[in-house]
């Protein structure tokens, strides 16, 4: 059972608690237009017991009254032939109010309305509250982890009060922490009309309508197709270029003999044989490499349509619960994964500028990139990263990965400037000189990029790496490590950090002290400082 489940429990009864069943001290018998008939003996004397049990300031006596009641009535049942008297049902539900049964209620009261139906504004009265111990009771029992007794429940409430909006939408909820999405979103939309423009329900609906779209997505994260689709479209897309240069190859060979033939010539005996061989071989090989292309192209549209089909209704739900909660950045961020997986890339793009826009917290735009970059979408990718570093220039991760996005799109000038700014934060880490290999890569000049491949390998004695940065208001720290790179011993090192504002500006300064080290080792690079604020870091070797 989810731990979810728990925690709404504790809100429903942190809200029920508050609400008593009757008011102490104060009978109210049945009331206009409720005029059911309490002639009879067995019946007055019930209510007479009744009352004196509501009146009554003593416990005990409180009990024996109500026992007392429930015997005449079920003397009057057995008895004496009230069994279509609407005023027996009805103060037989109003005995289980007293005794908070809300299932013995429920029964009564039906039965009351079977026969007075006029009574339906009287009897509400008393199945609204009954309705609250019963949702309490429903929550409990699903918080133990007791599905059977806990759909019961939730049954039992929705039937004593079905336009409490709370019940429906509590309900939506459990059934979506189940993985049943089908039945968590029919009670979502129950729970939603019945709720309508009413804010006191505001954090539910919130809640269930997430819950709803969280429970489609894990049901369609689950599918093999979905699980295996990405694969299949790598597959397919590294099988489809061997296919050209064998189609070149056989395209060559024919031309060759075709070439000797109109010259009025002919292959010898031997070299008659090793063409025959040799096409054959290319031909089987490219005819293999065509229906392993044709196969793999067939899954890959299939299983895309499963996917689509798949990821419908967690998109669907996630859609509308952005349009209602715009701000909510994390459910934009699960909705845009499930887009890029359907491959809706004008929804995407969609998606991707609002994000833009958004207050979202960096780290997670920037891994929202990252996966935009695996899945080949890098321009919307870049969009992301630049809104990222448009708030902090200095964002480690995001010129990182920003470095790949430009030299994918081919953007030589801004693929430099991300290169340059990174090396310029992280000097001593081999993946500057690698972005910097990228850079003269795409200027098409490879004796730069042999020579910064070089420096990334081997070029550089100390290959710093810092995998962890954390900023509070009270303090700063980084985290990393030290690899000797040289193939020798190398002399201890002081690094000078610099931490920085989103404007650049310095707040505060520290020095790491790294001891000497042995060939093919590494040490440890800890800074702290009792300072917070900052939003970047950068270092230089001293």
């Amino acid at each position: 059972m989810p731990t979810l489940g728990r925690t709404f429990v504790v809100v429903a009864w942190t809200g029920l608690a508050a609400t008593p069943l009757a008011a102490q001290g104060t009978w109210v018998g049945h009331q206009d237009p409720c005029r059911v008939s309490t002639g009879h003996f067995l019946v007055k004397s019930a209510v007479l017991y009744l009352k004196q049990a509501v009146e009554t300031r003593f416990p005990d006596q409180r009990d024996g009254r109500l026992n007392e009641a429930y015997r005449v009535l079920m003397r009057a049942f057995s008895e004496a032939g009230q069994g279509d008297n609407a005023a027996a049902w009805y103060y037989l539900g109003r005995y289980y109010v007293e005794r908070a049964d809300p299932s013995g209620a429920d029964s009564a009261f039906r039965r009351t309305l079977e026969l007075a139906p006029e009574c339906q504004p009287d009897v509400a009265l008393y199945t609204g509250r009954l309705a609250a111990l019963a949702l309490a009771e429903a929550l409990t029992a699903w918080g133990a982890g007791h599905r059977d007794s806990a759909v019961a429940a939730f049954r039992l409430a929705r039937g004593l009060d079905p336009m409490d909006a709370e019940i429906p939408l509590y309900a939506s909820i459990m059934y979506a922490s189940m993985s049943e999405p089908d039945s968590a979103a029919a009670l979502l939309e129950v729970g939603l009309k019945a709720a309508e423009t009413d804010t006191t329900h505001a954090t539910r609906m919130k809640q269930a309508e997430l819950e709803v779209a969280r429970a489609y997505e894990t049901r369609a994260w689950s599918l093999p197709a979905v699980q295996t689709v990405a694969q299949t479209r790598a597959r397919r897309d590294s099988t489809a270029p061997r296919v050209a240069p064998d189609s070149a190859l056989r395209a060559r060979m024919l031309a060759d003999v075709a070439e000797i033939r109109a010259r009025g010539r002919h292959l010898d005996a031997q070299s008659l044989a090793t063409f025959q061989r040799e096409s054959t071989l290319v031909e089987d090989r490219l005819a293999a490499t065509r229906r392993t292309l044709d196969s793999l192209t067939a899954k890959a549209a299939a299983d895309s349509q499963a996917v689509v089909e798949a990821l419908a209704p967690a998109i669907r739900y996630y859609r509308r619960y952005g349009e209602r909660y715009p701000d909510d950045a994390t459910a934009a961020l699960q909705l845009l994964r499930l887009e890029t997986a359907a491959g809706d890339q004008p929804a995407v793009r969609r998606l991707v500028e609002r994000l833009a826009a958004s207050k979202a917290d960096g780290a997670a735009l920037v891994q929202a990139a990252l996966g935009l970059y695996g899945d080949g979408l890098a321009e919307p990718a870049g969009t992301l990263l630049d809104a990222v570093l448009g708030r902090n220039p200095f964002d480690h991760r995001a010129l990182s990965v920003l470095v790949h996005v430009r030299y994918a799109t081919g953007q030589a000038e801004a693929l430099r400037d991300a290169a340059e700014r990174l090396v310029a934060i992280d000097p001593l880490n081999p993946s500057g000189a690698r972005a910097m290999a990228l850079v003269w890569d795409l200027a098409g000049q490879p004796d730069s990029v042999r020579r910064y491949l070089a420096q990334a390998d081997t070029g550089l004695a100390w290959h710093i790496t810092i995998t962890q940065f954390a900023s509070t208001d009270r303090s700063t720290s980084v985290n990393g490590s030290v690899r000797n790179g040289a193939g020798r011993a190398l002399p201890a090192l002081t690094l000078d950090f610099e931490f920085l504002d989103a404007a650049g500006t310095v707040l505060y300064t520290a020095s790491a002290d790294i001891p000497p080290i042995e060939p093919r080792r590494t040490a440890t690079l800890s800074v702290r400082v009792e300072e917070g604020g900052a939003v970047a870091w950068r270092y230089r070797k001293r």
